[in-house]
């Protein structure tokens, strides 16, 4: 999934914003991790211990009057709809599970757990996108990122 914003900011200005929150390392103020030195740049949040980190790669372009940041969001090394094909093949077993099982105490644990991990996983990805963009929208004076074909 990409999401898009334009800004009036210059390219190299964010370039520049975006490399003090990784010069700033652990003492930012911000969740954010930025690895300039990939390539393409990528943004990390801290991810729960079972979870992999939302994170998003970034592409910056020039144009007249500002830029344009893209940014390409991930679970980790994953694409985002990842979680969302995960929470949803997890639904369906969790129901499978409980449609073709004897109805004991354990069939239901079971399929409640093939339930819930997955939604739980696709929730914590979820909020880590709304965190990572609203981060990133405030370093680029307000601009809002919407969501964009690829």
């Amino acid at each position: 999934m990409h999401v898009h914003a334009a800004t009036t900011l210059s390219a190299e200005t964010i370039k520049a914003r975006f490399n003090q929150i990784g010069l700033a390392g652990s003492a930012s103020t911000t969740p954010l991790r930025y690895a300039g030195e990939r390539q393409p740049p990528k943004f990390f949040l801290p991810g729960m211990p079972v979870t992999p980190p939302a994170a998003a790669e970034v592409s910056i372009t020039e144009k007249s009057g500002g830029a344009d940041v893209v940014l390409r969001l991930m679970w980790g090394s994953f694409p985002a709809p990842f979680p969302r094909a995960l929470a949803g093949i997890g639904l369906v077993l969790g129901l499978l599970i409980l449609v073709f099982s004897d109805h004991t105490v354990s069939s239901w644990l079971l399929a409640a757990i093939f339930i819930v991990a997955p939604v739980t996983a696709l929730f914590c990805q979820r909020q880590g996108e709304r965190v990572l963009q609203s981060s990133l929208s405030n370093m680029l004076d307000g601009a809002v990122f919407r969501p964009i074909s690829h």
